[in-house]
């Protein structure tokens, strides 16, 4: 029965990363620390973590290059919060190993339904076309990237998230990027943030790769296979419609992480 979870986990963590340029783990690491016991023990959040992470990877990196195809990809707004993100997911995936087990903060549960619900309530944030002169980081932007860099990198490492769904905020929000922009953007970091941040746990606990390696193949494959499909989707309807079902996945998703976390 917990090879059923595993896909079911992968799949939906594959459609999230495509669709809406979610971490694997925002899926992933619920699924299966609730509802498959071998994950129960003392490290079985950090493989759970790291699991996820792996499954990151590719899954950001093909919905990277679907996205950039359609020249959906602005760094020139990001690249801040790249610097931050990178060297801070490798110092959390230290610390979430000097941690033990680590539980998902409310926070981020009841975040992501709020989300959800914002976008369905305004699923088009597509702004008109910035000149040169808004398209450069002023003082108040410069801020809010190293803020939210150094934060979002660390939870990265620690949580194993890859960061996306807060980088979508960030970037849509604050940064004015319009969604399709912003997720091809958070997947492209993620794909590097994911890398690292994997790779630490591995060094860290090598056990990861030696005892769970079925578990990484079958997740790595199914949530690669799902992020391709979704970004191609994806990229083929309009903004609003896009939208209009990131919200409802975010919405869904935080709503059943919420029953799981509290009352499961």
């Amino acid at each position: 029965m917990e090879y059923f979870w595993y896909v079911v986990a992968a799949l939906g963590a594959g459609v999230g990363t495509g669709m809406a340029g979610l971490s694997a783990a925002t899926v992933m690491v619920p699924v299966l620390i609730v509802l498959c016991p071998s994950f129960a023990g003392e490290y079985g959040v950090y493989q759970a973590t790291a699991i996820a992470l792996a499954s990151d990877i590719l899954g950001s990196a093909v919905t990277t290059a679907t996205y950039a195809k359609n020249k959906k990809i602005d760094l020139k707004r990001g690249w801040i919060m790249l610097a931050c993100i990178i060297p801070m997911s490798a110092l959390g995936s230290f610390v979430a190993y000097l941690a033990g087990d680590v539980v998902l903060g409310g926070f981020t549960l009841f975040l992501t339904l709020c989300i959800g619900i914002r976008f369905i309530v305004k699923p088009d944030t597509t702004k008109k076309s910035l000149s040169d002169k808004e398209a450069r980081l002023g003082v108040k932007e410069i801020i809010i990237s190293l803020f939210f860099g150094l934060t979002i990198g660390f939870g990265t490492g620690f949580v194993g998230t890859g960061g996306g769904m807060m980088m979508l905020v960030v970037f849509t929000a604050f940064l004015g990027y319009e969604l399709k922009t912003a997720v091809g953007t958070s997947t492209f970091i993620m794909t590097f943030t994911a890398l690292i941040a994997f790779v630490c746990h591995a060094l860290i606990h090598p056990d990861i790769i030696l005892e769970r390696w079925n578990v990484l193949l079958i997740c790595i494959s199914v949530a690669t296979f799902g992020s391709l499909v979704s970004a191609k989707f994806a990229n083929k309807l309009n903004n609003k419609t896009v939208g209009r079902v990131t919200g409802v996945i975010l919405t869904v998703l935080g709503a059943a992480m919420i029953i799981l976390n509290y009352f499961v």
